[in-house]
């Protein structure tokens, strides 16, 4: 296995994600096998949709165990660490906006180098992105983020664009990577520290 910067950036964003969910399990006050389900879901769910819809077989974590092993091993760590009742939503949100920014550039890249068009690697990058979070907050019976006014799928298509535009100018996948994730955090991040959200219908309308 190479351990170059790409599969750095895939640990990184899987153990971010990973954080976000076990962070979520504590929010609910699970238990241990609690926090590790909700610590993978995040972690693999969006790839492994991507997976399946290009057909790429095996699915990432299967081939590769590690990203399971890197999952786990986070949320055990959150379930044996304290935190404050108060701070664990905005780790949590923390957490979720640098896996989205990764995710959302490594999807891509991963679309592209499968022979998928741009649109459809843009596409399939955002939902990398944004459906283990989706799946996370059902299980947890909360509003998904992407569903909620925040900057949130905004961001991943952000990041999945820039990517896509730096690959087309002809810029490795290390720099392509490293603009994508950085433009998606900044926009998300923006998001969370403006409380910048999209407009909604009908919110122009006097009451």
């Amino acid at each position: 296995m190479d351990f170059g910067f790409v599969y750095i950036l895939e640990m990184l964003g899987t153990a971010a994600f990973a954080v976000s969910g076990a962070l979520a399990a504590s929010r609910k006050n699970m238990d241990i096998f609690g926090f590790c389900v909700l610590a993978l879901m995040p972690a693999v769910g969006g790839g492994t949709v991507r997976d399946i819809i290009i057909d790429r077989s095996p699915v990432f974590w299967i081939s590769d165990n590690r990203y399971v092993a890197v999952a786990i091993i986070a949320a055990l760590i959150v379930f044996f660490t304290s935190y404050k009742p108060g701070s664990r939503r905005r780790i949590l949100v923390w957490m979720d906006a640098l896996g989205l920014a990764l995710f959302a550039a490594l999807g891509t890249e991963i679309c592209l180098q499968h022979g998928t068009g741009p649109l459809v690697a843009i596409m399939l990058g955002v939902t990398t992105a944004v459906t283990g979070g989706m799946i996370r907050d059902i299980i947890c019976n909360e509003i998904p983020l992407i569903l909620s006014r925040e900057i949130y799928a905004t961001a991943a298509f952000a990041a999945a664009v820039c990517y896509v535009l730096a690959d087309n100018v002809g810029l490795g996948a290390p720099a392509s990577l490293a603009i994508a994730v950085v433009v998606g955090f900044t926009v998300r991040a923006l998001g969370i520290a403006y409380n910048w959200s999209l407009p909604s219908f009908g919110m122009h309308k006097k009451k």
